[in-house]
């Protein structure tokens, strides 16, 4: 065993960053070219780096990684191809719920939610769920950063370090901020372009509450307290852009890189406190891939941690119950899961034009006045009835309407759990969120859609507006009934497998998980609490600090 996540003897930090060179792709065409992918690997094959899972995180390590011909890479995705429409088109995102390009998981029942369980889904394919979201790019606050910094001790993990990533990651094509934001990277980044009046009228709504107008979501609002402005997304010429096709795609064919999809990783094979290669099952299979340097899990909040689990590395009485052989004993594993609690309230809409269903083009962000320092709470507007199945059953949705959606993060004492319900690589895990198990949170939620009737029932929304359907109550009793029947997920799954350098620390400021050589881990999972809003660009800069530091380490 190596050093207990409690000692504080970090490791020295790499220099700073320099933006990182671009990507040779082109831009993406209307349609997505079809890949050499790999159909086949041989039992015992070695790789130097082994990375598990072909997202956000582990497209951008892997495209890194294979950027040096004198490295060999394999990237393991359990899902298939990205080459559908419903990718390339981010306002189609919803078609790929209950497809092939999700997990459809669903939580346990929550008795602060009435004992609902939740729809859960988290991407599966070449993208992850870079592939499937809503195209909104959020980059995360100062503080969110800073206190990454404080909680691993680690600076490069700051604000400051990370806006350089960002800096490299970006080909921005608002107005300049050469201060904040990048051109030439891999990744094309634009406002939100032909803003429907419905998203002005929402963020003036906003600005008469106290909500000031920012010009881009991601320049001085991610530090200031509160704003709104008009959303930043990854679209160009009308198509997404994933980190897969960005960072991997035009790599697909050298012979330093492998893409295994349809491939589900089993466990991680450790002996003698080393990580030695992963246990793989394709074709209903199981296959032993050896990495000679690093395995590293960048499978999500939910995958990462129960494949930690079930190769022996968790809380050693829970493993012990499952049969699985303890290698490290880590209690934070699976623990401290992390996301946004979505509550959505919804109005009639006035016989005027509205939008494209499910595309949202502005956003906003405020305090929560209990939690002062940074915005708790950030707000989209869903052009359709974006509610859940409880929700509809007692406010039905009229045939045209908008939905105001606030979100909070949620208090310690909210944050849920990652479980296994068996050994099965196949089986999916049990997931415990734990939202609103603090009455602070409660109050909280109440606060939020406090917020969200004040702009929804503004009068710069009044034309958009027929009447207010949900919650349409001011009574306090009546509306915290509407909060347990309305909560529902952002899909902003993270913290399960925190960095950090306490009792419940799993992985180091460097990303190793305590106790095992040659094991890291980059995805949302690392994060300790969720960002201020989407996690697709923080989960890019995870995958970015991950090649940061091993290629210090390679020297």
């Amino acid at each position: 065993m190596s050093s207990h996540p409690g000692r504080a003897d970090a490791a020295a930090t790499p220099a700073p960053a320099t933006a990182p060179a671009p990507a040779p792709a082109p831009a993406p065409a209307a349609t997505t070219h079809r890949l050499a992918l790999a159909d086949h690997l041989d039992d015992g094959a070695t790789f130097d780096y082994i990375v598990c899972g072909a997202g956000s995180s582990g497209s951008v390590l892997a495209g890194r990684l294979a950027a040096d011909p004198a490295v060999t890479v394999l990237l393991v995705e359990s899902g298939g191809s990205d080459d559908d429409e419903r990718v390339r088109d981010p306002d189609l995102w919803p078609a790929n719920l209950g497809t092939g390009r999700t997990w459809d998981h669903v939580t346990e029942p929550n008795h602060h939610l009435n004992g609902r369980r939740l729809a859960y889904a988290t991407g599966r394919g070449l993208g992850g769920g870079g592939a499937v979201n809503a195209g909104v790019w959020a980059r995360g606050h100062r503080t969110d950063w800073d206190s990454y910094a404080e909680a691993t001790g680690d600076p490069t993990w700051g604000y400051a370090h990370v806006l350089e990533h960002y800096r490299g990651i970006e080909d921005w094509q608002g107005a300049p901020d050469p201060e904040r934001r990048g051109t030439g990277g891999p990744m094309r980044i634009r406002p939100s372009q032909d803003v429907h009046p419905l998203f002005t009228a929402f963020l003036d709504g906003a600005e008469a509450t106290g909500i000031p107008r920012f010009g881009s979501a991601n320049g001085a609002l991610m530090e200031a307290n509160s704003g709104g402005a008009v959303r930043d997304e990854n679209i160009h010429d009308g198509v997404r852009q994933t980190p897969f096709r960005r960072y991997v795609a035009d790599r697909v064919g050298q012979p330093n890189l492998t893409v295994l999809p349809h491939t589900t990783v089993s466990r991680v094979l450790v002996s003698a406190g080393r990580a030695r290669g992963v246990e793989i099952v394709r074709d209903g299979r199981p296959l032993r891939v050896d990495a000679s340097q690093e395995v590293v899990l960048s499978l999500g909040a939910l995958s990462t941690p129960a494949v930690l689990m079930r190769s022996g590395i968790g809380d050693e009485r829970e493993l012990r119950d499952l049969g699985i052989a303890v290698v490290q004993h880590l209690p934070g594993v699976g623990r401290n899961l992390d996301d946004h609690i979505r509550l959505p309230c919804m109005w009639e809409a006035a016989d005027v034009p509205l939008p494209v269903p499910t595309r949202s083009q502005a956003v906003c962000f405020w305090e929560d006045g209990t939690r002062p320092g940074a915005p708790e709470f950030v707000m989209y507007l869903s052009p359709a009835p974006s509610v859940s199945a409880e929700s509809a059953a007692q406010y039905p949705p009229p045939e045209r309407c908008f939905t105001l959606m606030p979100a909070m993060r949620p208090r310690d004492g909210s944050r849920g759990r990652v479980r296994l319900a068996s050994t099965d690589p196949m089986a999916g895990p049990r997931i415990e969120t734990n939202f609103l198990a603090d009455p602070d949170d409660v109050r909280s939620a109440l606060a939020a859609v406090a917020v969200a009737r004040e702009i929804g029932n503004s009068a710069a929304l009044r034309p958009f507006v027929e009447r207010e359907v949900s919650p349409a109550s001011s009574v306090t009793d009546t509306v915290e009934g509407f909060v347990r029947d309305a909560v529902e997920t952002f899909w902003h799954q993270c913290g399960t497998s925190r960095m950090g350098r306490d009792e419940g620390a799993v992985v180091d400021g460097r990303l190793k998980v305590y106790g095992i050589e040659g094991l890291r881990v980059a995805d949302a999972s690392v994060l300790p609490h969720v960002t201020v809003a989407n996690t697709m660009a923080p989960s890019m800069v995870v995958g970015e600090r991950a090649a940061e530091i091993l290629a210090a380490e390679r020297g």
